[in-house]
């Protein structure tokens, strides 16, 4: 297996080091539409896939007892294969179906602990954050615990505890929500790093956060025209995500495409 040394220059792309030094300017609405022409290129293709995706996914969810371990093994390759898949359509390289999968012979198991660390990081930065948020949430409704004791009508009682707590459940959601982004937005960048440069997990997590910081605002707010994206596909009866999940994953190519490089090689699977 020959992937992108770890350094970059060269065919192989710019160097970490040379970003980090140098910086590198981002441009979100370049990145989206790039996103949006690559799929436009080969839409019957990523449309595909993406029901793959989602039938591989929903299968190995429904596995008894261990069907979130199978999709903490496998879902980090087949998420991969979208950035495989765009780097030789964008290259002009041969390409297949079959590219799409070749996530599992690109270090695989860096893929899932990168996948796993991230998640760990994400929650407990939610958790450190809403926790505390909906422990006040309690604390709010306990004096009130002696009146809805007293209460006969459910009716009654929901109003109260609606009106109490419906605000602040949003407010947490959203909370979770934007905590989720910004810690997933420095980590963004890491499987890339993983498959291109070939680092292992912690490395190339260490490298998505060092060259996300460098812009960090501007890759926040990338994140959230993503989450956009997704949220107007779901809303289109769920046919739309077809196309807005592989937009987010090409858009999210571009931009490393464009930051980092990925060099001008086919990568060569053994």
């Amino acid at each position: 297996m020959d992937v992108l040394d770890q350094q970059g220059g060269g065919d192989a792309g710019k160097s970490l080091e040379s970003v980090l030094n140098d910086g590198y300017q981002f441009n979100l609405g370049k990145y989206v539409n790039e996103g949006f022409k690559l799929f436009g290129g080969d839409a019957g293709i990523y449309i595909a896939y993406t029901i793959v995706y989602f039938v591989i996914s929903f299968v190995i969810s429904m596995i008894p007892f261990i069907g979130w371990i199978g999709s903490l093994v496998i879902g980090p390759p087949l998420i991969v294969g979208w950035y495989l898949y765009a780097r030789n359509q964008k290259k002009g390289f041969d390409k297949s179906f079959n590219n799409f999968f070749d996530g599992f012979k690109i270090q695989w198991m860096q893929q899932v602990l990168q996948s796993l660390i991230t998640g760990v990081f994400v929650a407990l930065a939610v958790g450190v954050i809403v926790v505390p948020f909906f422990l006040s949430m309690i604390l709010e409704l306990l004096p009130h615990v002696k009146e809805l004791q007293q209460m006969t009508d459910p009716d009654d009682i929901r109003e109260i505890v609606f009106g109490i707590l419906t605000g602040k459940v949003l407010l947490g959601i959203f909370l979770s929500l934007l905590i989720g982004a910004m810690v997933s937005a420095l980590y963004i960048l890491a499987p890339m790093f993983i498959v291109f440069r070939g680092m292992g997990f912690w490395e190339a997590m260490e490298a998505s956060r060092k060259v996300v910081t460098k812009n960090y605002i501007q890759f926040l707010l990338f994140m959230i025209v993503l989450m956009v994206i997704g949220i107007v596909g779901f809303l289109m009866c769920c046919v739309g995500l077809l196309a807005a999940i592989p937009i987010c994953y090409l858009a999210l190519y571009a931009a490393f495409e464009d930051i980092i490089g990925t060099g001008n090689e086919p990568i060569v699977l053994i």
